[in-house]
């Protein structure tokens, strides 16, 4: 799995962003990018197979492959062991995860594995309502979800330790640049939150 980081100024935190169905495309890249004013080294794995990043328009087959494999519970896993391996390296092990990497990330944060993270949008969040994160966690969701309820997930989450949840009036993708559902405003407003919770360092 090939993954470097931006930088190698020798920081003492690491973050790695977990991508979508997609893999690594334009977005995670660009998420990589808007981290580099902080002081930390980023890193964008793909857990698909080498080589793999499927356009917007195979979002059908995206998702079919993915399922397939790695899946959530798959991703998660593998993200766990990735953020794990980073731990000789670095002081602190931050996730950033959008969508199915949102989920993975979500179940990564009960591992032990990372130190902080935040989970845009994941909504498979829901299947695991159970998991309860040993690190603090930012659930940043999407308001219109269109297969299921936010405010009732988001209130199973509520009072729930090291747990903070944030809805933005949005639909799905509110944060990718190159969604039909980009909202630049609330986009802006979770960025700053996130960045905001996992304390990074300028």
């Amino acid at each position: 799995m090939a993954s470097h980081p931006l930088d190698g100024n020798g920081h003492d935190t690491a973050v790695v962003v977990a991508h979508e169905i997609y893999g690594v495309n334009e977005h995670i890249n660009g998420v990589a990018e808007m981290l580099s004013p902080y002081r930390c080294d980023v890193f964008t794995p793909s857990f698909l197979p080498p080589g793999v990043v499927y356009a917007r328009e195979d979002e059908p087959r995206a998702y079919r492959e993915f399922t397939r494999a790695p899946g959530v519970a798959g991703m998660g896993n593998a993200l766990a062991q990735y953020t794990d391996g980073l731990r000789e390296r670095y002081r602190r092990v931050l996730c950033i995860g959008f969508s199915v990497g949102a989920t993975s990330t979500w179940l990564a944060s009960e591992t032990g594995a990372v130190d902080g993270a935040v989970c845009f949008y994941g909504s498979r969040i829901r299947d695991y309502l159970d998991i309860q994160p040993t690190a603090p966690c930012l659930v940043i969701f999407a308001e219109q979800e269109p297969s299921f309820s936010v405010p009732a997930v988001a209130e199973r989450l509520a009072g729930r330790k090291g747990v903070v949840t944030e809805v933005h009036p949005c639909r799905h993708g509110f944060c990718d640049p190159g969604s039909p559902h980009y909202s630049a405003g609330h986009s802006r407003k979770a960025w700053t939150s996130a960045t905001q919770f996992l304390g990074l360092p300028r």
